[in-house]
């Protein structure tokens, strides 16, 4: 577990660089509790970036903070002198108008109660220039086949441009929407599948109502760069259980993507919101380019959840089937998850289910077991009364962090019996 402490930040302009000082103390918000003002002094100072150190600082400066995703939290508390500030995201930008300033991070769950108290600051920047992107495709043994773009918000934008490089020449443009809505997740996901071998690298700035841009592009690095190569020997194909991410964070981070928690290094392939008709329509093009030795399937959830018969699933899954033995894959289904139709109703993340999705999720998880390959994880994931055991979620449909590590050991443990069983009978 991550030991939460209290972060001081205190900026102090010299001829030469911005040193740090700790305060014991400062004025909250009437918003935040007494109990957390108790614990708003730390021996841990969050740095400066080295680039930062030479910036001059004067009356109001904008401050970017950056911290580490906390598991179930949603959002997240920035309390500094008698302001408050709330972000869905793992970062935000202040303005501060003094060179002392503390600030106090808060994680806080769906139910805006508290996660995780004093969450450490993990870098600072004054007045950044442009946004920062949160991806990280450097941390994957291979990029998402559809890419989702995140980064933390800029100060005063409206709306913002993203392109896609390959090469070194942009293939994609797209611009965002303007949601007024402070619990907007700054995401953006590509619906178009990223296939043709190339060196890539993504960009975002932010603009202004009247479309006039006021930051940079922001920096190219390894987070948001990354190669296309084939053939893939491990691809893993589904709905957004694959794609990744979850109410927490989104699928450009590793934090709820069960590939993570994989040692093997699996292509994903899985794209958000599919049912199995629609990952169906997609095999040849998504699939086939990759020729990937074993597919990991997992596909239902979307079908069930929306009143999908389960006959009707079937079906498609079989034709997956057909398709990978057609194509010399070797096609291993994973049960789908469960849900919890409680948290659905209380979140509104999605429709609430029909009553009977548990009989049809059954029926598929029987017909997954009769396969030659197969993966169960129903035990460790469903509770008594059939639903997604509720720890393992906070929006009720996808599984948060601790229930993406039991698919992505148990697909790990599979890979690695099926190694084993492969090398003694050729021994």
């Amino acid at each position: 577990m991550l030991k939460f402490l209290p972060i001081i930040l205190a900026i102090i302009l010299s001829l030469s660089n911005i040193q740090f000082q700790k305060e014991n103390s400062f004025q909250v918000s009437s918003a935040t509790s007494e109990e957390e003002n108790k614990n708003l002094t730390t021996e841990n100072i969050a740095p400066v970036l080295e680039s930062q150190t030479n910036k001059s600082f004067n009356s109001k400066n904008t401050i970017r903070l950056t911290w580490n995703p906390v598991p179930y939290a949603v959002r997240y508390r920035v309390t500094y002198g008698n302001k408050v500030v709330v972000t869905p995201t793992i970062g935000v930008e202040v303005v501060v108008k003094g060179t002392d300033e503390v600030f106090k991070i808060t994680a806080l769950d769906f139910d805006h109660q508290v996660a995780a108290e004093d969450v450490p600051i993990v870098s600072t920047e004054i007045n950044p220039k442009a946004p920062r992107t949160t991806s990280e495709f450097d941390k994957m043994s291979y990029p998402p086949l559809y890419l989702v773009y995140s980064w933390i918000p800029s100060k005063n934008a409206d709306h913002y441009e993203i392109r896609l490089c390959k090469d070194g020449q942009v293939v994609r443009n797209f611009v965002t929407d303007f949601d007024s809505d402070e619990e907007i997740s700054f995401d953006f996901y590509d619906d178009d599948p990223v296939i043709e071998d190339g060196n890539y690298y993504w960009q975002v700035r932010a603009c202004s109502s009247d479309d006039s841009t006021i930051t940079d592009w922001s920096e190219i690095n390894p987070g948001n760069s990354f190669t296309i190569s084939k053939p893939a020997q491990f691809c893993s194909l589904g709905d957004s259980i694959t794609h990744g991410g979850a109410v927490t964070v989104p699928p450009s981070q590793t934090f709820c993507n069960w590939q993570t928690y994989c040692t093997f290094p699996v292509k994903n392939l899985g794209h958000s919101g599919d049912t199995t008709e629609q990952i169906l329509d997609r095999f040849d093009d998504d699939v086939l380019p990759f020729k990937p030795e074993i597919l990991f399937i997992m596909a239902g959830v979307n079908d069930f959840r929306l009143g999908i018969v389960s006959n009707y699933s079937i079906k498609n899954l079989e034709a997956i089937r057909d398709k990978c033995i057609e194509n010399g894959i070797t096609p291993v289904f994973i049960t789908p998850t469960p849900i919890n139709s409680a948290r659905i109703f209380k979140t509104k993340f999605v429709e609430v289910p029909p009553n009977d999705w548990r009989f049809q999720r059954n029926e598929i998880c029987e017909w997954v077991r009769q396969q030659q390959y197969f993966i169960d994880i129903s035990a460790e994931m469903t509770d008594d009364e059939g639903n997604l055991k509720a720890y393992l979620t906070t929006d009720g449909l996808h599984p948060d962090s601790e229930g993406k590590q039991i698919i992505g050991k148990a697909v790990e443990k599979w890979i690695s019996d099926y190694a084993n069983a492969n090398s003694t009978q050729e021994n």
